[in-house]
């Protein structure tokens, strides 16, 4: 394993940082421009394509992954395997394309926004470039950092200069269709570096059951977490989607940010667990005490400022979003902790099958729940049948994961960062004060409490940041 770990998880972090600071600030220009019923007919729309996007990719993002990472030291298996996956996603990719074009042909194009659709529904046609799962199998963080960071630097130039009111949200559903294309391009011109076609000796039919299997599973979970948006355009309004988008929107920051070093580490799980079973748990134990330490304060973070920061980032007209982001809070602990105990546990040690059942059931549930709550509580029914939903495929997948690969939980790290939870939420609410700005509030409360949440864990010798502080000293001597 010739990758840095430590490497990969700075250009990892760095990668994150922008998938955080970018939709960030394009959020907050969208919200003022597109308001609410603005944000949601284009939420909507993109809501509707994932599906066939999903279709397209047909679990090759996750099964290629997990395959390169295996022959990454032979370079013609490695060709070899590119070309099988790449025959597969060409023709998964023109069914799902032609099945897009007879719906909207079908359905009037919605409600005659074509070009809305049609913009959005590029995402599938582009899904003919997705290679991203070399580079992620072969653990090519670097350029996949640099790659990404220069394409938004562009969608963010252009936003600004092309979205300038209400009516443009086409424009603003074609740049992200668009950003999303230019990155799978840049993929393709930089591959010759990497792979090449080989014709000989090829088996795709090998691949087909287990990236069936991984199809499956991924198509069920995409429907218990797009599900929700799916009901609210039939149940309820755009206005509501628009909420409910933009209180995902915003979770799904922090989630990026619990996940900014364990994403990294699929790959190198996979080659643990089929090279050196003792690494692999002391791995998986390093990721799991980073966890403890980001995603439960992050969580709690969160559910206490989430109205304050609601209306500074996004204005009064999305207020109800505020109450939205509280129900979501549970989001991040469940699908933060599930990331790398369900979802990373069960492809490195090859007990994917337990997706599909657990994402099935849970997939019911959600519809179940959707169409009995959404009528009633709009927006925030979905939440809660999200949550319902999402708890219920982790149980599942944790507890059979749990007695397959019979891995060791460290209490000790969920108390601490509980613990440290609590004291700096006293410290935040004991800070709360309506005559304060909202942008000083914010900073206050979020800068005090991170501080009372760094120096509890001091205080406790919490391993994560006793060994960050080790080493961030270290780097200052040698640098003296």
């Amino acid at each position: 394993m010739q990758k840095s770990l430590l490497k990969n998880s700075i250009f990892n972090i760095i990668y994150t940082v922008s998938n955080i600071l970018f939709p960030f600030v394009t959020s907050i220009y969208v919200s003022r421009i597109l308001l609410p019923a603005g944000v949601g007919k284009v939420a909507g729309a993109q809501n509707l394509v994932s599906y066939f996007v999903t279709l397209a990719a047909l679990g090759l993002p996750s099964y290629g992954v997990r395959e390169f990472a295996k022959v990454r030291e032979n370079s013609e298996r490695k060709d070899t395997l590119f070309t099988e996956l790449f025959i597969i996603n060409l023709i998964s990719t023109t069914i799902s394309i032609v099945a897009y074009a007879a719906l909207l042909i079908w359905n009037s194009g919605f409600n005659n926004e074509w070009t809305l659709y049609i913009c959005c529904g590029l995402t599938i046609l582009f899904n003919y470039l997705n290679i991203d799962w070399i580079y992620q199998g072969l653990e090519e963080y670097g350029y996949i950092t640099g790659r990404s960071i220069a394409i938004k630097i562009v969608s963010l130039f252009l936003l600004v200069a092309l979205v300038r009111t209400k009516e443009d949200y086409v424009i603003y559903a074609l740049l992200t269709s668009l950003a999303l294309g230019g990155n799978y391009i840049f993929n393709v011109i930089h591959a010759h570096k990497i792979v090449r076609f080989s014709f000989a000796g090829l088996n795709i039919k090998k691949h087909i059951k287990p990236v069936a299997v991984i199809a499956g599973i991924i198509f069920m979970s995409t429907i218990y977490n797009k599900v929700d948006v799916t009901m609210l355009k039939m149940l309820s309004t755009d206005e509501a989607i628009g909420y409910y988008s933009y209180a995902q929107k915003t979770v799904n920051i922090v989630l990026t940010m619990c996940s900014a070093v364990t994403a990294t580490f699929l790959p190198r799980l996979s080659y643990y667990y089929e090279n050196d079973k003792n690494g692999f748990y002391k791995l998986f134990d390093k990721g799991f005490q980073i966890l403890c330490f980001g995603v439960i304060p992050l969580a709690i973070g969160l559910f206490i400022v989430a109205q304050q920061a609601v209306i500074l980032l996004y204005g009064n007209d999305f207020a109800p979003t505020g109450e939205t982001i509280r129900l979501m809070c549970p989001l991040i602990l469940i699908k933060g902790f599930g990331d790398l105990l369900c979802y990373q546990l069960a492809y490195s040690s090859k007990n994917e099958r337990i997706l599909l059942p657990a994402s099935t059931f849970a997939s019911v549930i959600n519809i179940i729940a959707n169409a009995i709550l959404i009528p009633i509580y709009s927006q925030n029914g979905a939440v809660i049948a999200s949550v319902l939903s999402e708890l219920t495929t982790n149980v599942i997948q944790f507890v059979y994961l749990y007695r397959k690969v019979k891995y060791h939980i460290e209490i000790k790290a969920i108390v601490m960062a509980f613990v440290s939870s609590l004291v700096m939420a006293i410290c935040v609410y004991s800070l709360i004060n309506p005559k304060l700005s909202l942008a000083v509030a914010l900073i206050v409360e979020i800068g005090l409490g991170g501080v009372s949440y760094l120096i509890m864990n001091l205080l406790m010798k919490n391993q994560v940041m006793v060994e960050l502080l080790s080493k961030v000293l270290k780097k200052s001597r040698t640098k003296i």
